[in-house]
């Protein structure tokens, strides 16, 4: 019995601790997913974000096997070491670890998958299927952002853009390497005479599901840069076009790695081209 403890203990130590990129966009109808080294150790020290976007139809995961550290306090604790954590459009699903597996879950918005391991013991790790139903092929705009880096501009930009448009770009989350977002042109339409709140046509912008702002007119967004999923939203009523906007993204170096493009992350199954984004609803 001690022998096997020992044995234990050696290998927790020798496996291996230093972060490697992972997760990033799952852009196929279906696929399967790993953590890094199943169904043997994962690796330590991870923090990995799988994205499907349901692209107007429906995206589902379901888990097959999970084995994690288990919680603190014991079976019934707080998952607080390892973990795996499901969203639905930025909104906490649950939280999983030891052998309480997730199950299954949808989503008709964007379904992320997030996986944080600790510096100490690791487990075989957990297998996931997933699959989007009913996806919209050719939406007019948005889409997922995979390049390290881009520009992108709003429809029929430097024209003016048409009405009822509802696009949103999503740039995922790559932890280690942060994202740039800098609009280097903007024109929309402004506000009704004596106010400030962008009603007609604007831009949103969230970080990890969070609202940072909305800006219409000729007032840029300010910079963004975040290790987050982040996601830009550009919303047209019914009439007065404007020009529109263009902005740049770049993806920084992985310290101790070379720049990665999300579309590149390992654990993943290769992307097929790139789909368009679902809108998002306006935060009040």
């Amino acid at each position: 019995m001690a022998l096997n403890i020992l044995l234990l203990l050696l290998l927790q130590i020798a496996a291996p601790s230093l972060a490697q990129p992972c997760g990033g966009s799952l852009t196929d109808s279906g696929g399967e997913v790993t953590s890094e080294g199943y169904p043997n150790y994962y690796l330590h020290n991870q923090d990995c974000t799988w994205v499907i976007d349901a692209r107007g139809g429906l995206a589902s995961v379901t888990f097959l096997d999970f084995d994690l550290e288990q919680p603190a306090g014991g079976a019934f604790g707080i998952c607080r070491y390892d973990y795996v954590e499901i969203l639905s459009a930025g909104e906490s699903l649950g939280t999983f670890c030891g052998n309480t597996s997730p199950g299954s879950a949808s989503s008709d918005e964007l379904l992320e998958v997030r996986f944080v391991s600790d510096n100490t013991f690791s487990a075989k790790g957990f297998r996931f299927t997933y699959k989007v139903q009913g996806a919209i092929e050719e939406p007019s705009c948005g889409g997922i952002l995979n390049d390290t880096d881009g520009v992108v501009t709003s429809p029929g930009y430097p024209d003016k853009y048409d009405n009822f448009l509802d696009c949103t770009w999503t740039l995922p989350a790559t932890p280690g390497a942060p994202v740039t977002v800098t609009f280097t042109d903007f024109e929309t339409e402004a506000p009704f005479s004596g106010l400030t709140t962008c009603i007609y046509d604007y831009v949103d912008i969230y970080e990890d599901g969070v609202h940072l702002g909305r800006w219409c007119g000729t007032e840029k967004p300010d910079d963004v840069t975040s290790t987050q999923l982040l996601r830009v939203r550009f919303y047209s009523d019914g009439s007065v076009g404007k020009r529109g906007f263009q902005f740049v993204y770049e993806y920084q170096d992985v310290v101790g790695y070379t720049t990665v493009a999300p579309s590149q992350l390992p654990v993943t199954v290769a992307p097929s081209e790139l789909p368009e984004t679902t809108p998002i609803p306006a935060t009040p």
